[in-house]
């Protein structure tokens, strides 16, 4: 596994520039509300450096299929990484049933929906080519071999070799087990 190289943040302001991500840049540097908030009815604004190391780890790794837990600003720069790579690679020379796919899976359609709009409205701009599914699916507590966790209802039918944790929103969990649920503040 490949790990990207730190660098500085001026030199990833200036790689998104060069991707023609200025809408990113320019959203990076917003003030929060209130980040000791637990609950935003809004995104999550951009994090330059993370958003930078999820790109470079997709395409200095060569993954193919991302299944990601959340969905956001990450989305796009998945999107845009597996765009690159199927352009680079040929998809017949890849034996695998989703190559180039991004699965999103999100508890809130609100947040799908903002995910969806913000990579079609990219498209034509970043050359976006590669496929992206976008699944729904509500998220219970559960027990689990005795550990008290979360789970969702529908998971898509795929075999990723990247998996990003950036959900669920921990306040939209339904039921409790032994009266415990993230839900709880």
């Amino acid at each position: 596994m490949v790990i990207p190289k730190k660098i500085s943040l001026n030199k990833i302001k200036e790689f998104f520039k060069k991707k023609k991500l200025l809408d990113l840049i320019k959203r990076s540097s917003q003030i929060e509300k209130n980040i000791l908030d637990l609950k935003s009815n809004s995104p999550y604004k951009p994090d330059l450096r993370d958003l930078y190391n999820l790109y470079q780890f997709i395409i200095l790794n060569k993954r193919t299929t991302i299944l990601e837990f959340g969905c956001g600003w990450s989305s796009l720069v998945f999107s845009l990484a597996l765009s690159e790579l199927k352009r680079k690679y040929k998809t017949d020379k890849i034996r695998r049933q989703n190559p180039f796919e991004l699965f999103i899976l999100d508890n809130e359609n609100k947040f799908l929906k903002i995910t969806k709009k913000r990579i079609q409205a990219n498209k034509a701009k970043l050359k976006l080519i590669s496929k992206v599914n976008y699944t729904f699916a509500s998220i219970k507590m559960v027990n689990h071999l005795g550990n008290i966790s979360t789970e969702y209802t529908t998971l898509p039918q795929c075999n990723p070799d990247f998996i990003y944790l950036d959900g669920p929103d921990q306040f939209n969990v339904k039921g409790k087990v032994n009266n415990i649920s993230t839900a709880h503040k």
